[in-house]
């Protein structure tokens, strides 16, 4: 065992230390007082031995100082992996996960969970267009013709979105098991640019939520197209597709800032 794997191993064996790490890792990056806030240390009294364990994670390489915020590195991420893995008794790297840590660069990461999202949306819009379909089925009605583009859309976004996923588990080795997509490790992967993933997952959800009622209520009578309730849902569903627009484009930013970072 080399001098870096045992400076790891020392710094991996204090339960602060490890605290530190989840902490940084659950924000994708903090502070010094942010952390100490978390961990209710007194800095009067305890920045000493903050310090202390700072510069052992730091020495260790499992965490780095970037502007100012201390950010978990590639060596810290999968230093937490397997600490998890080994706490929950279950076997190291099931789904080879941990190996994809290290070859996923941050847009590939980020083009692997809009692949996921355009399959989930892909799925939910086919639903929600075959319900019209069936309401305007034998017609030749607007509305007819609007499910059938509707769902023609919805299937190709299935389609184009599952095909490029599936690409991606292919060439990482990931199989084409999806539910390795639900656990903590893989969030671990995505840790710097977490945060814009799950924020874009609600709103794209309130997207469709809002969509579907302007859709499917008119069909009840319990409103009518064109009025002003009709157009407040329109809104807020316009409203909520924006900001998914906005937050994949700050999403995508920060992973070119991450991989040129990266780069360097």
């Amino acid at each position: 065992m080399n001098a870096e794997s045992e400076k790891v191993l020392k710094a991996l064996s204090s339960s602060t230390r490890r605290t530190i790490m989840r902490q940084i890792s659950e924000k994708g990056s903090a502070t010094y007082t942010e952390i100490m806030h978390v961990l209710n240390l007194d800095p009067s009294l305890m920045s000493g031995t903050f310090n202390y364990h700072l510069k052992e994670l730091n020495e260790a390489g499992l965490i780095e100082r970037t502007n100012g915020d201390y950010r978990i590195t590639d060596l810290g991420k999968r230093a937490l992996i397997l600490v998890d893995q080994v706490a929950k008794d279950v076997k190291i790297d099931q789904y080879g996960v941990l190996s994809a840590v290290m070859s996923m660069s941050p847009k590939k990461e980020l083009t692997l969970f809009i692949s996921q999202i355009g399959m989930i949306i892909g799925f939910m819009l086919t639903i929600l267009s075959i319900i019209p379909l069936q309401l305007s089925y034998g017609t030749d009605t607007l509305d007819f013709l609007l499910s059938i583009v509707s769902l023609s859309i919805s299937l190709a976004l299935v389609i184009g979105s599952t095909a490029k996923m599936i690409g991606i588990l292919r060439k990482f080795r990931l199989g084409i098991s999806l539910m390795v997509f639900l656990s903590v490790n893989w969030f671990f992967i995505r840790s710097p640019n977490r945060n814009s993933f799950f924020i874009i997952v609600i709103f794209a959800v309130g997207t469709i939520i809002a969509g579907a009622l302007a859709i499917l209520i008119p069909y009840t009578g319990e409103m009518l197209l064109f009025t002003l309730e009709w157009y407040s849902i329109v809104s807020i569903a316009i409203g909520f597709a924006l900001l998914v627009l906005a937050l994949f484009i700050r999403a995508k930013r920060e992973a070119d800032r991450l991989e040129e970072t990266n780069n360097e």
